[in-house]
């Protein structure tokens, strides 16, 4: 524990050398882990509150390699500074490494979410297929769709709506004038429109996580405080990094393999 808490005093007083603002548990990071912040020259790296010592220290160096990058290319796209003509090989390794390092347990609510939601889609389209045999799930089922009268038909499109000051709501098709057919159809089109928001928000994790500052800084972290691993699944990207560090091609890395040594646990 000693060891780590020495490396994020080591780190820390590195990265403010030049003249970054580094706050360790001061604030929420913006509800992430850690936060890199460039604005208008004035630039801040945020390490949330209540972090182990080994995550505060993973975060910092992670937060680090965005300034690192950022200091290379500005619009924090680019990887040429390291990995000069990035082909498919070298991108695939990087993203190994950043899949194998993201927590599952935040993602897996959304994963469980959908299966579920599909399954309920397929287990009510089934059900109205049995009894309508031109029903197609990825179409208007005109037959059922005319007969819902204003302002029911708004529940086509969405879940909830207020009309001259009375709400309806597909939680309470119990309540309306229905037939289990309309119901049915009304919870097919509802759940259609939860799996879309699924998708929507599992699909800006994966922007997220494949932005190149992203794939940069975590095999920078992991490279660090993981270097076995990480060679065994970026060995191309690894002996590339090994090979600048030798020749001294990114001077700002240098000085971070030797506040970590990776033959001397300082983490």
């Amino acid at each position: 524990m000693a060891c780590s808490r020495d490396g994020i005093i080591k780190l820390k007083d590195y990265i403010e050398s030049f003249g970054i603002n580094v706050n360790i548990g001061k604030n929420k990071a913006r509800g992430n882990r850690g936060f890199f912040i460039p604005k208008h020259g004035d630039i801040r790296i945020d390490i949330a509150k209540n972090l182990s010592d080994q995550r505060t220290i993973s975060t910092l160096l992670h937060e680090f390699s965005h300034f690192i990058h950022y200091s290379y290319d500005k619009s924090l796209n680019n990887l040429d500074f390291i990995f000069a003509d990035i082909d498919d090989e070298l991108e695939e390794e990087l993203i190994s490494v950043s899949v194998a390092d993201i927590p599952k347990e935040f993602a897996s609510e959304l994963i469980d979410k959908k299966e579920e939601v599909s399954n309920s889609i397929k287990l009510k389209s089934r059900l109205l297929k049995a009894k309508y045999c031109d029903f197609k799930l990825s179409m208007p089922f005109n037959k059922l769709e005319r007969q819902l009268k204003y302002p029911l038909s708004y529940l086509l499109k969405y879940d909830r709506v207020k009309v001259f000051g009375a709400v309806y709501s597909v939680e309470n098709l119990d309540s309306y004038s229905l037939t289990e057919d309309e119901k049915l159809y009304l919870e097919i089109k509802s759940k259609q429109r939860m799996l879309k928001r699924i998708n929507a928000k599992i699909n800006k994790i994966n922007r997220y996580y494949n932005k190149s500052t992203e794939l940069f800084a975590r095999f920078i972290e992991q490279y660090f405080l993981n270097n076995k691993e990480t060679q065994r699944l970026a060995p191309k990207c690894s002996n590339i990094l090994k090979e600048k560090l030798k020749n001294n091609e990114i001077p700002m890395l240098n000085e971070v393999e030797k506040i970590f040594n990776l033959n001397n646990n300082l983490i």
